[in-house]
């Protein structure tokens, strides 16, 4: 048995959940922790190889989440894909030694259902991560487990989309495919399947197993090639598999003639991606499966209730975007909201092997412009902007234009220039949000202030509309100031200190970001003789979240600035695998209340 233990540690906990995250509307299961001492609190995480570094990065994931949080865990793993007895073996013992909870990701779906069920009988709280059991077996035993995992169909049909585009919708392909009757292999080869074939002279010329394995894979390729002659394209169910058809392609001499796709995205598939020898590979995040598995044992074993299905995100990575150097201009940041932005933006141009270079304008609209000059200077392949203000940042979007540097814009609108893509929230909507907010908590009826950011900005000019375009639905509620606080904290402070002294009563405050109303909030606090009032901001930072479990503000209409980082990066990645992005893409909205 390859086992590897891991030591619980005691620190402060800082957990960032992923905006990528995405809740199924299934039941949800309570399962109760076991009554025997010893290891009835450990967690064990049952993977397959070890040596696949996929299954690393969920190793890396668990133990990451289990040493914040001070969970006792144990790594169990088999040598090669097709151990299932032996990963059989290790669940028995698991079992027998009374283990709170097992995290497995199964080698077999069908084999493994039996040892999973006999765990769950033993009180043993049991989640099933990356390859899902047999949804039919567990029927038919009465088991319900939870499970982690991508969705399999989505990530193969996006390489089969792209491999249909990049064949022009003809050619000879080859398919090597995983465990046969394991349910992530016949997922992704029906998927794949399914979407190259929509090509009207796609041809499947073969479509065989190598059971997950690199060896395999070589001889497979090498076999499947003399047999039927040279094809256009090969897709591999994994990346491991991908490294031996690229071997055999070495051989014909054909390497970086033929289409080769993979699955997991590993270091070494990367690696031959900067080269063009491999042209795509799917990302699953296995390390946020390995953390969300440990992640609902914990709350299994607590008692808590358990949802049914997580899913982690699929992302395609293509050759094209390797080394590609993209611009990012952000407008403050120092605010948390850009910040935020920033870093999911870092993530995602890691991701797809492009070099991120940032400068921050620091809400100054000349510096923006100077920002924009350098990076114009600088060869990029690509421009983001996140403007300081709507009017003036269009001269620097020109200039990209006359460069032909295709540029994006994220969160605030440019006015002049043509962009290929912008992002943003639907603000009209969020400050209609607000509105019925304030309005449900005033009763309809009060005075209130309005605290606007930047003007020229798009976000204020929007936030505000919708907002008193909605308080007309409220004739009782009168403005009784509005006030530009320019996004600042202690600007908006400031302002309000200045308005206690002139206005008789406030009954409610809105803010056009969490920065002005956090401000808005150490005014009330800071005068013991005036009243704190409904207070109601935009964006859903980290500190504004936290006054509302504190019960400091009422309310705050929440972004998802991370999901706009990673789908300004995302929009330029599909211009350069030759697809074309959504002009306008809204990001959704949600309000969070104490």
């Amino acid at each position: 048995m390859m086992r590897r233990r891991n030591a619980p540690a005691d620190r402060h906990v800082f957990f960032l959940s992923t905006v990528f995250i995405v809740l199924a509307a299934f039941p949800l299961c309570c399962l109760d922790a076991p009554a025997l001492a010893g290891n009835e609190k450990t967690v064990a995480l049952v993977m397959k190889a070890l040596t696949n570094p996929f299954f690393s990065k969920m190793e890396s994931g668990a133990k990451s989440y289990a040493q914040q949080h001070g969970i006792p865990l144990e790594v169990f793993g088999v040598e090669r894909e097709t151990d299932v007895e032996r990963q059989i073996s290790i669940l028995e013992n698991l079992i027998s030694r009374g283990y709170g909870a097992i995290v497995i990701a199964p080698a077999d779906s069908k084999a493994l259902v039996p040892v999973c069920a006999k765990a769950f009988e033993a009180k043993i709280a049991v989640i099933n991560v990356d390859n899902p059991l047999h949804r039919e077996t567990l029927k038919k035993l009465g088991v319900s487990i939870p499970f982690v995992g991508s969705d399999n169909r989505e990530g193969a049909a996006k390489i089969g989309d792209y491999l249909k585009r990049k064949l022009g919708g003809r050619g000879r392909v080859m398919v090597i495919e995983g465990i046969r009757g394991v349910e992530n292999a016949d997922q992704r080869k029906t998927a794949f399947t399914k979407a190259v074939k929509r090509g009207p002279a796609i041809e499947i010329v073969a479509s065989e197993s190598a059971n997950w394995h690199t060896d395999e894979a070589l001889s497979l390729a090498i076999r499947l090639l003399e047999k039927h002659g040279p094809v256009d394209a090969i897709f591999c169910a994994n990346d491991k598999m991908a490294l031996g058809a690229l071997q055999a392609l070495d051989i014909s001499g054909s390497a970086g003639k033929v289409w080769l796709a993979g699955y997991d995205n590993i270091e070494a598939v990367r690696h031959e991606m900067r080269d063009g020898r491999i042209h795509a590979t799917v990302e699953q995040h296995p390390e946020l499966m390995g953390e969300f598995g440990v992640q609902l044992a914990v709350q299994s074993l607590n008692g808590e209730r358990v949802p049914q299905f997580i899913a982690t995100p699929v992302d395609l990575v293509t050759c094209e975007t390797f080394d590609k150097k993209i611009g990012l201009s952000i407008s403050e940041m120092k605010n948390p909201f850009f910040a935020s932005l920033h870093r999911q933006a870092e993530q995602t141009a890691l991701l797809h092997g492009m070099k991120l270079t940032v400068y921050d304008a620091r809400n100054d609209e000349a510096q923006q412009l100077t920002d924009l000059m350098s990076l114009l200077n600088d060869p990029i392949d690509a421009l983001i902007v996140n403007p300081t203000n709507t009017e003036t940042v269009g001269p620097g979007i020109e200039l990209a234009n006359q460069k032909s540097i295709p540029v994006v814009t994220v969160d605030r609108k440019a006015s002049d220039g043509k962009v290929v893509c912008h992002i943003e929230s639907d603000n009209v909507k969020g400050g209609r949000m607000a509105a019925g907010i304030l309005a449900d908590h005033l009763g309809g009826r009060g005075n209130i202030v309005e605290l606007e950011g930047i003007p020229g900005t798009s976000a204020s000019q929007e936030r505000g509309a919708g907002f008193n375009d909605a308080l007309r639905e409220y004739p009782e509620i009168h403005v009784a100031a509005r006030v530009v606080a320019d996004f600042e904290r202690p600007r908006a402070r400031e302002v309000m200190i200045e308005l206690f002294k002139r206005l008789p009563k406030i009954d409610g405050v809105f803010a056009h970001n969490d920065n002005m109303i956090l401000g808005a909030m150490e005014a009330f606090e800071s005068f013991p003789g005036v009243k704190t009032t409904v207070l109601v901001g935009f964006d859903g930072i980290r500190e504004a979240r936290s006054a509302l479990r504190e019960g400091r503000l009422t309310a705050t209409v929440v972004q998802q600035p991370e999901k706009m980082g990673a789908l300004a990066v995302e929009s330029i990645a599909m211009l350069y695998r030759g697809e074309r992005p959504m002009p306008n893409i809204l990001v959704d909205l949600m309000v969070m209340e104490k």
